[in-house]
């Protein structure tokens, strides 16, 4: 995992703001499971009194991030604004634009372009294919790394140490009847796509899905993430969407490392 990814833990504990870090504690508390939460709930989550709590949600509604109806709150679409001021100002997933686009017209597939943040995928960027129906996650979607063809291809760049570390942190959750949850099975897995240098998953997060991935590195050879086509199962055979879709992947890799 990249030196960036990582708290920097070499600033001053006097430089730091603890509210800031608090605040954003409350934001990111709420989630698919708790959508609306009351003062007593969030306190308990965060770990803060239920003062300081009240306090920290009356701001977020006060500057309009979270709404309230008097007993529960819950965040607004203005929280956007944050994800989107992060995609506005980094370079990369704005540069990669392109070049999915021209992948997706290629394939006629969905193309997304994510990077890997602790034991999570993160989808950055994602070009849609001209179909009624189409597979993929939006920008902003974050998965467990194991479910993902981007978060299994960007893990199989780590050393084995790094990782046994990482299974050794993170519980495999069956999220369908296919998903790998043997630890030993996910590690042969892992070093098997280092080997082959493509990931390919169907079903793992979402029964009838797949996706195939490649790895992203700039000219100095340093990972940057990893694009990935998404489609469904049934469009056509394991077999026949790897003998497509990987040289149109790699060549894309390929020509993204000049640029970046």
């Amino acid at each position: 995992m990249k030196d960036a990814d990582k708290l920097n833990t070499d600033i001053p504990k006097r430089d730091l703001i603890e509210g800031l870090m608090k605040g954003i504690d409350v934001i990111s508390a709420f989630n698919g499971e708790a959508r609306r939460m009351t003062v007593s709930e969030m306190a308990k989550t965060v770990g803060l009194t239920r003062t300081a709590a009240r306090r920290y949600l009356l701001t977020l509604v006060h500057i309009g991030l979270a709404a309230t109806d008097g007993k529960e709150f819950w965040l607004t679409p203005r929280v956007l604004n944050l994800g989107r001021s992060y995609l506005d100002s980094a370079h990369v997933p704005n540069a990669v634009v392109p070049f999915l686009q021209r992948l997706t017209q290629q394939l006629q597939e969905s193309t997304n372009f994510s990077i890997l943040d602790g034991p999570e995928v993160v989808y950055l960027t994602r070009v849609i294919a001209p179909r009624l129906v189409t597979a993929g996650f939006e920008p902003g979607t974050r998965l467990p790394a194991y479910t993902s063809t981007a978060g299994r291809v960007l893990l199989s760049t780590l050393s084995d140490p790094e990782i046994r570390a990482y299974l050794g942190g993170v519980e495999l959750i069956a999220y369908t009847h296919m998903t790998v949850t043997d630890k030993d099975q996910l590690f042969r897995e892992l070093q098997e796509i280092r080997h082959v240098g493509y990931a390919v998953t169907e079903s793992q997060y979402e029964l009838g899905m797949r996706g195939i991935s490649v790895a992203v590195k700039n000219r100095r050879g340093a990972l940057i993430g990893a694009i990935s086509v998404s489609m469904n199962v049934a469009s056509c055979s394991r077999e026949e969407a790897i003998s497509r879709c990987i040289p149109a992947l790699q060549a894309t890799a390929n020509t993204l490392m000049m640029w970046l």
